[in-house]
């Protein structure tokens, strides 16, 4: 999980950025957060995060300027304002906020927000692909894998496999980071119907298997290994 903190304030920053890691280290996550001391900073970067902590007010675009500018690129993201004024915490909400948390931080609000997050992130939801030839939608939680073929993909659902004319990467960037991974330049794997894996090759329920590349396979391990703490957490359905 990418987590960026976005503050002015350098004590505020790393404060946040000490209670991501004991949240990270409580839960075995694992969690890299990185550090922006202004907006202008944050919208430069490649916008991949899957949570931001916002500060409200900053010096050169405030945190509301900045979450409109991020929501135009990436709409997916989960926005956590934290700020020293509750007042504003109606103005944060206009650019879909996910959590308002008032300074001095509280560890255990700002916990339960990431406890928030992850259920969240967990719902069901469908993936919508738009082709030459029509539209599919498919049930995320019945993807098992998703396999390059050419300039075409073959996802593999629990009851068929549907060949699309779209290529793999697209489609990754669509999948959720919190339920499926690139372990091989031809597969994107579904944690949820993994029966076990070897260095090199995953099993799934169905008996079927997909490949576990050498440059995938660090990455892969530990999202597998967050998937399995949350589930045995409860925050998987």
């Amino acid at each position: 999980m990418k987590i960026a903190i976005c503050d002015d304030e350098i004590n505020a920053r790393s404060e946040i950025a000490s209670l991501v890691d004991e949240y990270a280290q409580r839960n075995r996550l694992d969690i890299a957060s990185e550090n922006f001391d202004s907006g202008e900073k944050l919208l430069s970067s490649e916008l991949d995060h899957d949570i931001i902590f916002m500060d409200y007010q900053m010096e050169d675009i405030d945190g509301i300027e900045t979450s409109r500018r991020i929501r135009e690129l990436n709409k997916d993201c989960t926005i956590i304002f934290i700020s020293a004024y509750p007042a504003v915490a109606p103005d944060c909400f206009e650019v879909d906020a996910f959590r308002f948390i008032t300074k001095p931080i509280d560890s255990q609000k700002l916990f339960k927000a990431l406890d928030d997050h992850l259920k969240v992130a967990d719902r069901d939801e469908f993936l919508t692909l738009k082709t030459h030839d029509g539209v599919w939608r498919i049930k995320m939680s019945d993807i098992i894998y998703a396999e390059a073929n050419g300039r075409h993909t073959n996802i593999r659902t629990i009851d068929k496999t549907i060949d699309i004319h779209i290529h793999l990467k697209k489609i990754e960037e669509r999948l959720p980071k919190t339920k499926f991974i690139r372990s091989h330049r031809a597969y994107i794997v579904g944690f949820k119907y993994i029966a076990n894996h070897t260095n090199e090759v995953i099993v799934f329920d169905n008996y079927e298997k997909a490949k576990i590349g050498k440059s995938y396979a660090s990455a892969f391990k530990a999202a597998f290994s967050d998937y399995i703490i949350r589930y045995n957490k409860g925050l998987v359905k």
